[in-house]
């Protein structure tokens, strides 16, 4: 049996859910497999009598789910993200996952930090800089001819298999920084690599995903941000004020 304090951890996360029955489905998933935290974005009829019927007894879910504006806003206070994805072709850019070896992750990170798994809406999925958001991406292999699943069966398989797993580390090594203070250190990251010329002005996105994927599979702490921050302030005072060191050397003597 799964630890309720372990799994009290974990939140589902719906995104732009187009669907209401679907909002209600993936919440009696959820209490199927012990989930009880459900966080939804830009919802469409959240409490609508076709959710609150197909949710069942798993209504309170839906009743007390947190409601945001951004996924940025619904993620910020998480430790460990993890996005599903449909599309394949992610895997020459990023590792991805099955629900089945994802599912000791999500139990040991769960032991003592806030996990956050993301689903997509049910037409489009997430979209490109909602994954650059995740440190781990879940596809769940299907048949080739009609591979995507419908939103509360995704929810329903991978919320199966981080309930059955049982083996996994119970005490990870150290506290990590939340999905705000990341999300901080990224920002300043590319205005830092802006001023010095690094990346392009009309087209920074282009590398930063790409450095967003490599930092985001590093377990970074507190104090992993606040070194990295400290180096970046003084890369950006140096981009302003170094010049006059120069200065100064060629005054002397």
């Amino acid at each position: 049996m799964p630890s309720t304090d372990a799994f009290n951890h974990i939140s589902v996360v719906l995104v732009e859910t187009v669907q209401p029955g679907n909002i209600g489905s993936a919440a009696r998933a959820m209490s199927n497999m012990g989930l009880s935290r459900l966080k939804l974005v830009n919802p469409r009829g959240v409490l609508s009598s076709e959710c609150l019927k197909m949710a069942g007894k798993a209504a309170e879910i839906v009743t007390g789910a947190a409601v945001f504006n951004s996924v940025e806003e619904a993620l910020r206070d998480e430790n460990v993200v993890i996005a599903t994805t449909s599309s394949r072709e992610r895997a020459a850019r990023q590792r991805l996952y099955s629900p089945r070896e994802i599912a000791p992750v999500v139990r040991q990170y769960a032991t003592s930090q806030r996990v956050a798994l993301v689903f997509g809406s049910e037409k489009r999925g997430l979209r490109d800089e909602h994954l650059a958001l995740c440190q781990y991406l879940v596809t769940i292999p299907a048949y080739s001819g009609h591979p995507v699943l419908n939103l509360a069966q995704a929810v329903m398989v991978l919320a199966y298999e981080i309930y059955n797993c049982q083996e996994f580390d119970l005490n990870p090594e150290a506290v990590l920084a939340t999905q705000q203070s990341r999300e901080e250190m990224f920002q300043q990251l590319e205005r830092t690599l802006l001023r010095i010329g690094f990346l392009s002005s009309s087209n920074p996105g282009h590398i930063m995903n790409s450095i967003r994927r490599f930092l985001g599979k590093a377990e970074l702490t507190p104090r992993d941000i606040q070194i990295v921050r400290g180096i970046l302030s003084q890369m950006e005072w140096f981009a302003l004020e170094g010049h006059k060191l120069d200065a100064e050397k060629v005054r002397k003597p």
